[in-house]
């Protein structure tokens, strides 16, 4: 066990590596630059109350944000030799802009935009010798709708599109929709800015995929987050990593079953800005998404 521990230490390290953050100062211009076009319609809303006691993080209260995060994921896959696996070691550091529009005083409309820039090490047809190669990743954008009801129930519906704007082969060819809905109830009771806000989201992919592979996926995130003292907050599943496969298995795939470990610890030293590190260890991978995962984020909330 101790040499797990150590592992996972190495892999969490390797989030700092010099060419990875020359990627993370090129994604912060563009953040700086997208964020300047789109803060001025929430900048209005840089008093809300929100503010205080949230990360951010939940849909439906959006806030205004700019941040620059780390992901870092293993996974099984194809090895160079036929009948063989590799583990396949994925590094994203990408940029993520939020802007809500406050339509009326129980509607809200937020926008999201992620910038990636992926290392992976794959087997693919354009890389077949499972070298280390990067390129531009896979651009998202998302539109969440979200109405509250009162101060403690609130509901939001929404959907991604991933645009196949990688190099390199380093993501995927084809288009991925995902569509979305949350139940949020505030937990004042636990600590101000507390909740539960389970969520479902369903992906699938189009056009694309030459190699005939089909993207089916249910995803929950039954995510329950708690304030604590001194400015910190400690969240359950803060990512939808529970999955459902219902289309073409994955290499090494057993069943259609994914269940992590998946917590997230934060800090927000100011009212405007958060830092937190995402974790996520499977439990059941009968559909092996990863076999170990962690994401890093820094961010300036408005």
């Amino acid at each position: 066990m101790s040499g797990g521990r150590g592992d996972s230490l190495v892999k969490f390290a390797r989030a700092l590596y010099p060419y990875e953050r020359r990627s993370l100062l090129t994604l912060a211009r563009c953040a700086c630059v997208g964020g300047l076009c789109v803060a001025s319609p929430v900048l209005a809303d840089s008093d809300r109350p929100d503010l205080e006691n949230g990360s951010g993080d939940d849909p439906t209260k959006p806030l205004g944000k700019i941040e620059l995060l780390d992901r870092y994921t293993e996974a099984p896959g194809p090895g160079v030799e036929e009948g063989t696996t590799k583990r396949v070691e994925t590094n994203t550091p990408f940029a993520r802009i939020d802007a809500p529009v406050r339509l009326a005083p129980q509607w809200e409309l937020n926008f999201r935009t992620e910038i990636p820039m992926v290392w992976t090490n794959g087997v693919t047809p354009e890389n077949p010798t499972g070298a280390t190669v990067s390129g531009f990743g896979n651009v998202l954008t998302q539109a969440w709708i979200v109405h509250d009801f009162d101060q403690r129930w609130a509901v939001a519906l929404g959907g991604q599109l991933i645009a196949p704007t990688s190099t390199n082969g380093v993501a995927s060819d084809a288009w991925e929709q995902v569509t979305g809905f949350v139940v949020r109830a505030m937990l004042p009771e636990i600590s101000p800015g507390s909740y539960f806000a389970p969520q479902v989201r369903y992906g699938i992919d189009f056009e694309g995929n030459d190699d005939g592979r089909m993207l089916r996926q249910l995803r929950i995130a039954p995510t329950l987050n708690i304030n604590l003292p001194h400015n910190l907050f400690f969240t359950l599943y803060p990512s939808p990593d529970i999955r459902l496969n219902y289309g073409t298995p994955a290499w090494n795939q057993t069943g259609r079953l994914f269940v992590p470990l998946n917590f997230m610890i934060g800090w927000k030293p100011t009212e405007h800005t958060v830092i937190s590190a995402e974790f996520g260890i499977p439990i059941i991978k009968d559909f092996p998404v990863y076999t170990f995962k962690t994401q890093l984020r820094v961010g300036y909330l408005f």
